[in-house]
C-alpha cells in the first residue's frame, strides 16, 4: 500500500511540475545594433522606428567603434519583445541628411537581434 501512495504521489507532482512555465533565462550581455559610416564623421545620428515615428537617439561612442554608431540597443527590446520591426537610422553632416538607411529588428524575450539592413555605408 505504501508503495502505491509513493508512486501516485510522484506521478502527481511531476504532473504538476511539467505543467507549470518555464521561466526564461537570459544572459547578461548587452546587444547592440550598429552601423559603420565610412567617410566623414556624422555630426548628428538618430533611429527612428518606423511605424510610429519614435525617435530613438545614443549618445556616439567612440569606445564602439571608429564611426561606428549605434542603431538600436537592448534598452528598446520592452518596446519590440516578440516582434519584428523596421527603424530607420538617420545621420547627419552639417545639418544635411547623408545616410538614410532602412533596418529590421527583432526581438525576444531577452534580446533584440539584426534581420536585415546595410551594417556599413561608404559617404
Amino acid at each position: 500500500m505504501r508503495l502505491k501512495t509513493v508512486l501516485f504521489s510522484l506521478m502527481a507532482a511531476s504532473l504538476i511540475f511539467s505543467s507549470c512555465k518555464k521561466d526564461i533565462a537570459c544572459t547578461e550581455e548587452y546587444r547592440y545594433i550598429t552601423i559603420t559610416v565610412q567617410g566623414e564623421p556624422l555630426d548628428a545620428f538618430y533611429t527612428i522606428r518606423d511605424c510610429n515615428a519614435d525617435t530613438i537617439r545614443y549618445v556616439y561612442d567612440s569606445l564602439i567603434g571608429h564611426q561606428t554608431y549605434v542603431v538600436l540597443a537592448d534598452n528598446y527590446q520592452p518596446e519590440i519583445r516578440n516582434k519584428t520591426e523596421h527603424f530607420s537610422f538617420k545621420g547627419f553632416i552639417n545639418n544635411s541628411l547623408v545616410v538614410d538607411e532602412p533596418f529590421v529588428i527583432k526581438a525576444n524575450d531577452c534580446h533584440i537581434e539584426y534581420v536585415s539592413g546595410n551594417t556599413t555605408v561608404q559617404l
